[in-house]
């Protein structure tokens, strides 16, 4: 799972490939981490679309 919030479209391919990268070597529980922090960007930017409110990325 990788967040592309706040990133530009023409830079989700770089940030997919950075996140993949960045957690190749991950172990399992720290992956865990990694993702779950990822949905809940996801999902804070998803509500924040649907209340149409701007993204909060932090």
């Amino acid at each position: 799972m990788i967040c592309l919030a706040g990133h530009p479209r023409e830079e989700h391919l770089d940030a997919v490939l950075g996140g993949i990268r960045s957690r190749l070597g991950n172990e399992p529980e720290e992956e865990r981490a990694v993702a779950a922090d990822e949905l809940r960007r996801l999902a804070r930017a998803r509500l924040a679309q649907l209340i149409g409110s701007p993204d909060n990325t932090d």
